[in-house]
């Protein structure tokens, strides 16, 4: 039996992202997460302070096995962390709508942030 090489090359990206929100939305061949970062920017214009938000994209597009997977490994997940740490406390959804006027929901997508 000969002996093969196969050169291997990982590349670890960038630093971490964090992330405020995400819109999960699919179709029949995959997942699509789109996560968001925002944050507020602050500039000097002249003598005066000029506040903005700038807002990043990290999108992960996946199969929906691939999916499935991620949501088994993330319940599980979950429970250890609760039995750790104890429940976490969530805002109820009239909430999070009000935050959000711009909130909106089909049955394919769905934001949290």
């Amino acid at each position: 039996m000969q002996e093969k090489r196969i050169n291997l090359s990982v590349d670890h990206g960038g630093p971490g992202f964090i992330t405020d929100g995400v819109t999960i939305s699919h179709n029949p061949e995959r997942f699509i997460f789109d996560f968001v970062q925002t944050m507020p920017k602050f500039d000097k214009i002249g003598d005066k302070m000029s506040q903005s938000v700038s807002i990043m994209h990290n999108t992960v597009v996946m199969n929906p096995a691939m999916a499935k997977s991620i949501l088994d490994i993330l319940k599980d997940n979950m429970e250890k962390y609760e039995k750790v740490f104890g429940d976490i406390k969530l805002p109820k959804r009239e909430q999070i709508v009000e935050r959000d006027a711009d909130y909106s929901e089909s049955e394919s997508t769905k934001y949290i942030g």
